[in-house]
């Protein structure tokens, strides 16, 4: 291992044991006093139990600590935001483990900074995905010839950007992980905001009882990666109020091009080799078992790990042997997902044909000599004039219902068309509704730009409210196709990118209807952005981004009408109810008296006369 290497594992666990004293000072464990020397604030630890409990054998005492005082030793609970609950959350003292204040007078200076440095020891947890990164992280810097001395300097400097480049697979994620979980990187601690169309404009914020300065992380693959322009704008207001940038990638081309011609510190990374296993194994299990095991490291098929596979083989107290096993068997077990992966892709191929237009299409399958495009042209449809149909390329989830007929002959008197026109205590929904209908008039006659209209709604309302009731009547007003789709329905996919792609083919769908409505139905579903440090964060954190990508695209794409659904408005993402996606928020209340007598009225119809017509009258008719 060399010596960056080492320093950098050396300063992990530093930091690493310094967050468990700070923690344990808050639980209770130890007490900190301060002083100021020499222009420093220096802290004071103490142990608050008595140290005389310990043997003075450091395995054995460390295991006492665990053993005895753990509950000290973790987090206390918190809610689904990271904050942590308003309930007493400190363990209780035991008796004859308390330190009484004569013994604190009277302490042996030695004794306690033992104590003090097992508890840390106790606490600490290695933790090996972040020192895999750590050392990635270094080979980086090695290779692009940046020294750490280069690297504070240029982090001290107001708005600096930094982009990365390792070619390992999840090494995106872990890179953030480790800045905002350990206070490795100087200045902070940090907490990442994914330039993901959405950006916050303060320096600092409050995460977990502490302040954490904000950086803007830059996805660099292509499932979360904003568009140019969103992207020239998200840096721009981070440069402009300090911001740090960080791009990271897990290819060499995957840095975007405007962080990569900006950028203060580029660095370059080959990835997982043996090398790099060699080191890691070397600092969970020391230098004498790496050299016994050599030949057996050499044989392992680096190029196939990533770096949840080396967090999963190698973890602290098993041997070494076990741990280079597992190596073994999950490179080998990646290498045959990689050959099943093939087939998959060739039904990408026949996927990308949700996203091409009309012509492309057709372009694509006479080059592939087919003639699917006269088989899936036709489109059923019923006598009455209604027409569901889905697209035949690949099912997306999502219904498409066709206008009813208005105003024709043979349309009984007794069935009367669902409009918003007849709707009921829809208040300001209905108004914006009949204005969109002036608009897409004016719009389909060449007087108005689409870019003119408000086509983007949030309705909100609690359940029976008759959400859905409003889209299907707009749907007949306006006389324009309804695609109707829900989040639920989005995530019924196995994979995140079967989740992703079902998205991107749902608004796919809604364009080829165009002019059209897209209404997504239990929109708060798609949840909101988190820390990448939260469990399965980055899991919504791409659904969010992905949303929030095609409602941008949607203002770009002429004649799609966009209603979100949702009994929980304040579930949903900041961003996506920002301006240029779903701006107009309506809310619909539940119906007074006035207003359920017109409901009611509207679905009696022709029966109203003799609902309300009188028993006698019944009665005297002959």
């Amino acid at each position: 291992m060399d010596r960056l290497a080492s320093f950098l594992l050396r300063r992990l666990a530093h930091v690493e044991r310094r967050a468990v004293r700070r923690l344990a000072v808050r639980n209770g464990l130890l007490t900190m006093s301060t002083a100021l020397i020499d222009g420093h604030v220096i802290g004071r630890f103490r142990p608050a139990f008595d140290p005389s409990h310990l043997c003075g054998d450091a395995d054995r005492d460390r295991q006492w600590i665990r053993d005895h005082l753990a509950a000290f030793l973790i987090e206390g609970p918190q809610d689904g935001h990271g904050q942590p609950l308003l309930v007493p959350a400190l363990p209780t003292w035991p008796d004859h483990l308390r330190r009484h204040p004569a013994d604190t007078e009277a302490a042996d200076t030695a004794a306690d900074t033992y104590a003090v440095r097992v508890v840390a020891e106790a606490g600490y947890k290695p933790t090996v995905k972040h020192m895999a990164t750590l050392l990635l992280l270094a080979a980086a810097l090695e290779q692009s010839g940046v020294t750490l001395r280069d690297l504070v300097a240029i982090l001290r400097q107001p708005a600096p950007v930094f982009s990365v480049s390792v070619l390992a697979d999840g090494f995106e994620r872990a890179v953030s992980q480790l800045i905002e979980d350990t206070g490795i990187v100087p200045y902070g601690p940090y907490n990442g905001v994914a330039a993901d169309f959405a950006f916050t404009d303060d320096l600092w914020k409050w995460v977990d009882s502490e302040t954490r300065r904000i950086f803007l992380q830059v996805p660099a693959g292509e499932t979360n990666r904003p568009s140019r322009a969103a992207l020239r704008g998200q840096l721009l207001r981070a440069l402009a109020d300090g911001t740090p940038v960080l791009a990271v990638s897990e290819t060499h081309n995957g840095v975007p091009a405007q962080v990569d011609l900006t950028c203060d510190i580029r660095m370059t990374g080959a990835g997982i080799d043996r090398m790099l296993i060699a080191d890691l194994l070397e600092a969970v299990y020391g230098s004498e078992p790496v050299m016994q095991h050599d030949s057996s490291i050499a044989k392992l098929d680096a190029g196939a790990l990533t770096l949840d596979d080396l967090a999963i083989a190698i973890r602290m107290g098993r041997p070494i042997l076990s741990s280079l096993d597992a190596l073994a068997g999950l490179a080998a077990l990646n290498r045959e997902d990689k050959k099943d992966g093939s087939a998959e892709d060739k039904a990408a191929s026949s996927r990308r044909l949700i996203t091409q237009n009309p012509s492309e299409r057709r372009g694509q399958t006479s080059q592939d000599g087919g003639n699917s495009g006269d088989r899936t042209s036709s489109a059923s449809t019923s006598s009455k004039g209604k027409r569901k149909d889905r697209s035949r390329q690949k099912p997306t989830g999502a219904e498409v219902i066709q206008p009813e007929p208005i105003g024709q002959a043979s349309t009984p008197a007794a069935t009367q068309v669902l409009q918003v026109e007849t709707l009921t205590g829809y208040g300001a929904a209905r108004d914006w509704a009949l204005g969109l209908k002036v608009d897409l008039a004016e719009y389909l006659t060449g007087d108005l730009a689409w870019s003119q209209m408000s086509t983007k709604l949030l309705l909100s309302g609690p359940p029976g409210t008759g959400k859905t009731n409003f889209a299907r009547a707009l749907c007949n007003t306006l006389q324009v196709p309804l695609v109707v789709t829900s989040v639920s329905t989005w995530l019924q996919g196995e994979y995140l990118h079967d989740v992703l792609d079902g998205m991107a083919d749902t608004f796919a769908e809604a364009r080829r209807q165009a002019p059209s409505i897209l209404f997504i139905d239990e929109i708060d579903g798609i949840g909101q952005r988190a820390s990448a440090s939260r469990p399965y964060a980055d899991y919504w954190n791409a659904c969010v981004n992905k949303l929030l990508e095609l409602l941008d695209g949607a203002l770009k794409t002429d004649g799609v009408i966009v209603v979100g659904a949702t009994n929980r408005p304040d579930e949903i993402d900041e961003a996506i109810r920002r301006s240029g996606r779903l701006e107009t928020h309506i809310e619909i209340p539940r119906p007074d008296i006035p207003t359920l007598a017109g409901i009611l009225a509207h679905h009696l119809g022709s029966d109203l006369d003799a609902v309300a017509m009188s028993d006698t009258q019944i009665g005297g008719q002959p």
